[in-house]
This record gives structure tokens, sequence and C-alpha cells, in this order.
């Protein structure tokens, strides 16, 4: 009943489909009473030596119209009841994959894919169990129990009646015990089959580095001892259910005998005939069913419940960036100012609610800041370069700027076109925006399809003309199917280079004011990242850029450069004033240097027109 009053938003969508359910219900717990009363008329008038054809025939076909009718109104509320549960999953399904997609990257620090998949497969399919056939059996079980207990006592007798009814309360008393130990244990059993998904999809995504590094042995022994907990706590549940059909049962064969020793007694004594006798063993017979389904749905609304406070655990958790109702006005210049005092993932909180449960926590130590004192301005046209050593805050800086986590520092503001970004809708914000993230994600379906996912309505020359400009197109042409070949999960058919462009492709399909690149050239090789720089240059030029690279031959005409390191800038300015320092720049400048010369030089002789945009003075991006 708990689980009915917490999902009764979403029973109220089915109102129609439950009222007619239960109207039909009804009616053939009505009908049920007749055979058993007809049958006893019969043994009545053969104990009294007056049974005709007549009265045989009519009261036979009585029992067969109730029962034609009773099949036609089953099929009616059975088809309702899962209909209704059908409709109530797909509702909830829905509204939990808006909840994951609306989440903010910290919540998916904290729960696994895995965990997240069992959620939506184990979880759900025990409400939608609970929802159909426990509402079923609650249904079946109240109106026919209480209907045949109403014909039992209104058509043979209220004192044989009350007699068999006695052993039944034991039965609420063992199913409440009972349900509390199947609560507890199937949340378990639930938990268990979340950590043997995750463990599924680690390996079978992990396979090739599971092939090469040869681990398969551990990954087995690591499977077997999840596959162990999970078997270990099903068969806990599995204990425990089986206890509800052999008490139910045992309970009824007490109240039976119990019925047999005082019914003979009151046939004895003439308070009633042995017609009505048999009408009445006939209801009582008719109580096991609505009796055991009473303990069959106790279990499933036990597991139901259970699995709706996990869907429960997941809803109530917030995305830690809440969006804002500004929007950009048309025409605005897309100045974006970036004003990072202090960042540190545990407290990226400010722009969402006090809840901190969902904040990731991954990281070693959360409360050292990730960023400190990162501030710059990209101006309409301008081009900044961020680098520094692995682990020095450039990709978060970028998280920052898309708004995937929140400012933790009241001192910190981050502005498009003048505009506060905490006030602007994600729209308005990622529509200014495209980005190349530094591992790209690439999704099942084919590689127009891929390449267009910002831009749906693409036409075939939009598409491939940004595959040129990311210097992909003449790969992709030269595979089976062309644009229209099928790409495996997270394009796993491709190179990571052809990923990288075609994620390139896909930002420069949108045609943002501001290109984010997140080191977009380190699956490329020289020659390849050449041809890409000089079409960047030539077409987006005019485009807000910002790149960030450990290939610093890539910013030497950058309006400015910032060296990161632990979150910090250790330096910063053009690329002749960072030469001149002498520091961390110039000393890996100098180490890329020899070998990026040597590669232009056999570039010459493949496109000479690569190097000549290679050495205009200038322009947007080297």
């Amino acid at each position: 009943m708990e689980l009915i009053w917490k999902m009764r938003g979403y029973m109220k969508l089915c109102t129609r489909r439950y009222l007619i359910a239960f109207f039909a219900l009804q009616t053939v717990a009505i009908l049920n009473l007749a055979p058993p009363w007809l049958i006893g008329r019969i043994v009545d008038a053969i104990s009294n030596d007056a049974l005709t054809s007549q009265l045989l025939m009519t009261h036979l076909a009585g029992i067969f119209v109730a029962a034609i009718a009773m099949y036609a109104l089953r099929y009616v509320w059975n088809s309702q009841l899962y209909g209704a549960a059908i409709e109530i999953s797909r509702v909830i399904r829905r509204d939990l994959f808006l909840h994951f997609t609306a989440m903010s990257p910290s919540f998916y620090g904290k729960h696994s894919a895995g965990d997240l998949m069992a959620h939506a497969t184990n979880d759900l399919n025990a409400v939608e169990s609970a929802a159909g056939d426990g509402v079923m059996t609650l249904v079946d079980s109240l109106i026919a129990g209480f209907t045949v207990i109403f014909g039992m006592v209104f058509l043979v007798s209220g004192h044989l009646t009350a007699v068999a009814l006695l052993p039944f309360p034991l039965l609420v008393l063992v199913t409440n015990r009972y349900g509390a130990g199947m609560q507890k244990h199937f949340g378990r059993a639930q938990q268990a089959f979340s950590h043997l998904n995750e463990e599924v999809r680690e390996t079978v995504a992990g396979i090739r580095a599971v092939r090469s590094h040869g681990i398969n042995p551990r990954q087995k022994a690591r499977f077997g001892e999840k596959l162990d907990e999970t078997l270990e706590a099903n068969i806990d549940v599995a204990k425990i259910d089986s206890l509800f059909g052999p008490t139910i049962q045992l309970i009824y064969g007490t109240s039976f005998v119990i019925t047999l020793a005082y019914g003979g007694w009151m046939i004895s004594e003439n308070a009633i005939t042995v017609g009505l006798f048999t009408s009445f063993t006939l209801y009582l017979a008719q109580l096991l069913g609505p009796f055991l389904q009473f303990g069959w749905q106790f279990n499933v609304f036990q597991r139901g419940n259970t699995s709706w406070k996990r869907l429960e655990a997941l809803f109530a958790q917030k995305p830690d960036v809440v969006e804002g109702h500004a929007v950009i006005p048309n025409g605005a210049s897309s100045n974006l100012s970036v004003n990072v005092r202090s960042f540190a993932y545990n407290s990226s909180i400010r722009t969402s609610s006090t809840d901190t449960s969902t904040i990731d926590m991954s990281s070693a130590d959360t409360s050292r800041p990730v960023l400190k004192d990162v501030a710059f301005t990209i101006p309409a046209g301008g081009f900044i370069g961020i680098t520094g050593p692995t682990g020095g805050g450039k990709s978060t800086l970028i998280s920052l700027i898309m708004r995937q986590y929140g400012l933790s520092d009241m001192q910190s503001e981050i502005t498009l076109a003048g505009m506060n970004t905490e006030h602007l809708t994600f729209d308005s914000l990622r529509g200014k925006l495209a980005w190349v993230p530094q591992k790209p994600l690439l999704f099942s379906g084919s590689i127009s399809e891929n390449i267009a996912m910002g831009k749906p309505h693409a036409t075939e020359e939009e598409i491939a003309f940004v595959a040129e400009m990311a210097g992909i197109k003449q790969e992709i042409e030269a595979m089976t199917g062309g644009f229209n070949a099928a790409l495996n999960e997270n394009g796993a058919n491709l190179s990571g280079g052809q990923r990288q462009r075609v994620a390139l492709a896909r930002a420069l399909l949108v045609d943002a004011d501001i290109l984010l690149l997140d080191d977009p050239f380190s699956a490329l090789d020289m020659k390849t990242e050449a041809i890409v720089r000089h079409n960047l240059k030539k077409h987006y030029g005019h485009k807000s850029m910002l790149l960030v690279t450990q290939r610093l031959p890539n910013l030497r005409h950058a309006d400015d450069i910032l060296v990161l390191d632990q979150g910090e800038v250790i330096e910063r300015g053009k690329h002749q004033a960072l030469m001149t320092e002498k520091g961390w720049y110039a000393a890996v400048y100098e180490r890329q240097a020899h070998t990026h010369v040597q590669l232009n030089t056999s570039i010459t002789h493949d496109n000479h027109d690569v190097n000549n945009a290679d050495a205009e003075e200038g322009s947007h991006v080297e």
C-alpha cells in the first residue's frame, strides 16, 4: 500500500483503465458466487430426491453462462491492468532517462554506468510488476475475498464463517514479518546485481585492454566474486519467498479442518443442510486463491517498494548546475570573459541546491582547488591558447565555460556577451559554443548522423564541407558506404585520429561563434594536423577560439597563451615573450620545434599550399 501511495501520481494517468478493471473484477467476483450456490441447490435436490431434468439443465446452464461471462470479464481486467502497468513503466522510464540527461557530470562520477543501467532495468521491472501483477492480485484478492465472505455469511451461515476465519489473522502477522525480511534481502540483491552489471559493462567496454594485457583470469575471478555475491543475495530472497506459499496453505488447511469439524456438527444439529455445507466448502475453496494472492502480492509489493526507494534516491538528486532564464540578444558580440578565483570539485554547488550527495568525489583530494586565479578575455575573433603539464586544470576550465560544473567561489564569474553565464539558458549559452572534447564520443549510427548531431537538418553538401575542413572527407568516401557507413559503439571501427576529426567536423557544422578545442590534434600526425590547421585558418579565422594543446607550435600566433600547472597560471604572454622567459613553455617548445620543422619540410613536397598558409603572419591558428 505504501508503494501505491508513492506512485499515485503515475497511477492517476491510468485512472480510466483501473476503473474499468476494478468494475470487471467486482463483476467476476459476484458471478463467481453463482456456481457454488447452484451446485448446493443441486445437492439438496438430490438429498431430497427432488432433482428433475429441467432443474438440472437450468442450473448447469446457469453455471455455464457464469463461466463464459467470467472468461470475457477476466480478459477485460487483465488487459486493462497490464496495459496500465506498461503505460506507467513507459512514463517512469522516460522520466528516468530525462533525469539522467539533465544531471551534471558529478552525478556520473558517483554512479557507475552499470549501476544506472541496473536501476533502469531490474528496478523498473520490479516496479512495473508491482503496478501490474501486484495491483491485480491486491484488488482481486480483496474484491474476491470479501465477496466470497459476503456469500458465506449471507447465503450459508455467519457462525460457520466466523469459525472458518479464526486462523486467518495469523496470515497478517506472518506476512508482515516475512515482508520486512524480504525488503532487506531484496535491496541487497538489487545492489549486488548493480555491481555485477557494472563488472560486465567494464569488461566488455575494455575488452581490447583485457586481451592485450592478458588479464582475462583477473576479470574472470572478479566476475566470479560478483556473481557469487549476487547468487547469495538472491538465495536469501528465495528462502523468504519460499515461506509465503506453505505458510498460507498451512493456515488455510487449518481453517478447512476446523470448518469440516464444525460444519459436521451443524449438520448433525440440522442447523444447515448438506447442500449448503457443500456450497460453503466450495466458497472456502475459492478463498484459497485470494489468500495465496494476498501473500504473493505482499511479496511483489515488497520488491517493488524496495526498487522504488532505489529509484527515488536517484530522482531526489538534483543537477549541480541550474539553468538560468536570460537569453543573449541577437547580434550581441560574443566576448568571453573568464575570471576563476578558485574552483574545487567538492564545493562546486554555488548554483545548485545544498544537496552535496551528487558532487564528484572521484579525485584524490577534492578539497584542493583545481583552478586558482585564472582570468582572461577572448574578444570576438580572438585566439587564446592554453597549455601546461598534464593535470593542470585545462579541461576543467573548458568544463566551467560550458557550465558542466558550477563555479564554487562567489567572486568567480564567467561572462559571455557581457552576461553572466549562470543567468543564461543552456540553449543560449551552448548555442554560442562549439566543443571538441579531449576524448571524442561518437554514437551508434552513420558517420553523417554523427557529424550532423548538432544540426540534424544539415544538407549533404554542408556535411561534406565540414568533413573536408576536418581533413577526413577523403577517408570517409573511401569507406564502404561513405558518409552512410555505420559506426560501432563509440566509433570503435574508426581510428583515434578519425574519431577526433569526426568530432571536429561536428563542432564546425554548428557554426558557433566560439570554438572550444580541447587537444583536438593529439591523435593526428603532423601532416594531417597541418592540413586541418590550414583549413581552420582559412575558413574559420573569424571565429573566437580557445585551444588547449600540448603541441606548442600550434600556439605561435595566439593572442595570449596561458601555461597552467596545478591549476595556477605559471606563465603568460604571447609566443615571443614566453620564449624570452626561458621557462616551461620555451623548454618544451624547443624540444618540439626540431621535429616540427623536419616534418614541415617533408610536407612541403606534398602540400606546398599548407606550408604557405603556416607561414602567414597575423593568422588565427597555427
